[in-house]
């Protein structure tokens, strides 16, 4: 089965894959809050950019990958697309 359609079962779109991975992003950089000087350095090497680039398609691919080669199964992909659809709740439930 690909990653795509069971997106659908979800009514998921690429858009809602950004928004998830943008919080939990959010909260891996709320970590540095008392290591400021770790966290100029993340900025300055060019790391968290490399992290953000194409992080939905990277995200979607390595799901995809894991899933064809085994290492997942359809039922340990859906709990990352609920993960995400609860995302996506969230976001339109706060103003």
């Amino acid at each position: 089965m690909k990653i795509s359609e069971m997106m659908k079962e979800f009514d998921l779109g690429i858009d809602d894959i950004r928004w998830h991975l943008a919080g939990e992003q959010a909260e891996r950089l709320l970590q540095y809050r008392e290591r400021p000087y770790e966290l100029t350095r993340l900025l300055w090497s060019g790391s968290l950019e490399a992290d953000l680039y194409d992080m939905e398609e990277r995200f979607l691919r390595g799901l995809q990958e894991e899933l064809d080669r085994n290492m997942r199964d359809s039922s340990s992909v859906r709990a990352v697309l609920r993960k995400v659809a609860a995302s996506r709740q969230k976001r339109y439930s706060h103003p």
